[in-house]
């Protein structure tokens, strides 16, 4: 390792020059002035809750120290903020009639933390975010209950996968105490069956072997049904002998019904079928001036009959 990338990794407390290197436990916290501390500096010079920075004489407060997260400070100031402001520009993309409004509420966010973290016309930023405070103070205090809903529903379900794949680890590592003792139960087993059997080893370790392979695979398709029923039932099903039966799903019938219709009297045949011109063509072809009234009833009957 260069001289360089020692330089880069080790963090030094500016005051007492204490080092992670020295020091394992070493804690260093920032404030808003930016100039890193130990933990143990800050409780010796903010005793009284309230000092000057060793490095700026700034005057900062014992309850605005944090733990420093990033090595460029500039980056630490503006996650603050944008923390900071974003706590009461809390609106959604719902609470806005168009995108195009949403989209310019989120610049008007980005210029005010831009000026927060970069000091620019801070008095005229503050004065704008306490004007939009007061003047949406009932939709900001709906969308923190909101949010505190969401966060703690969060919490909630990240705390039942943690149990649960606690649980999983417990039962995975019980299933291979289990599986030991088995497999040293066996062994001992197979070795009294050589001493004391008369029948060939060969045909002993050869038994021993399918026992083996019988157990390893009941204990698979088990440990797969308590993880992943779906798969393991597919796996079941794929492992049943075949047969020769042939299974059909489906079977087709021909329908009981008549789908030509009602039958329909000559009189009506007639009565309708009177003023229908039919060209010698067409009647050449062998169309009758019957079928003018027979295809209408049919066209009409024939589904409904068909989806009785």
């Amino acid at each position: 390792m260069t001289q360089t990338q020692v330089t880069t990794l080790e963090e030094v407390c500016p005051r007492c020059r204490t080092s992670n290197y020295q020091n394992k436990s070493l804690k260093l916290l920032v404030n808003e002035c930016g100039h890193d501390l130990c933990d143990k500096c800050v409780e010796h010079l903010f005793i009284r809750g309230s000092a000057p920075c060793p490095g700026c004489k700034l005057i900062l407060k014992k309850n605005g120290f944090k733990t420093k997260r990033f090595e460029d400070f500039s980056v630490e100031r503006e996650v603050d903020v944008r923390k900071r402001i974003l706590k009461v520009y809390n609106k959604t993309e719902d609470d806005f009639p168009s995108l195009r409004e949403f989209n310019d509420y989120l610049e008007d966010i980005e210029e005010i933390v831009f000026n927060f973290a970069n000091t620019v016309d801070v008095e005229e930023t503050t004065a704008k975010v306490e004007a939009y405070k007061k003047d949406n103070f009932k939709i900001i205090q709906k969308n923190r209950v909101a949010q505190s809903r969401q966060e703690a529903y969060l919490k909630e379900k990240t705390l039942a996968e943690e149990k649960e794949s606690e649980e999983r680890r417990a039962h995975e590592q019980e299933c291979e105490m289990m599986e030991e003792m088995e497999r040293v139960e066996r062994k001992k087993k197979l070795l009294d069956q050589i001493a004391s059997s008369d029948r060939p080893a060969d045909e002993i370790l050869l038994l021993h072997k399918e026992e083996e392979e019988t157990v390893i695979n009941k204990r698979s398709l088990h440990s797969m049904s308590a993880y992943n029923s779906g798969f393991s039932i597919a796996m079941i099903n794929s492992a049943k002998p075949i047969t020769d039966t042939k299974v059909f799903i489906y079977k087709y019938e021909d329908g009981m019904g008549d789908n030509c219709g009602p039958k329909t009297s000559e009189e009506t045949i007639q009565e309708y079928a009177e003023d229908v011109v039919v060209s010698d063509v067409a009647l050449a072809g062998g169309f009758l001036r019957d079928y003018v009234v027979h295809r209408p009833v049919d066209d009409a009957y024939s589904g409904l009959l068909i989806f009785h």
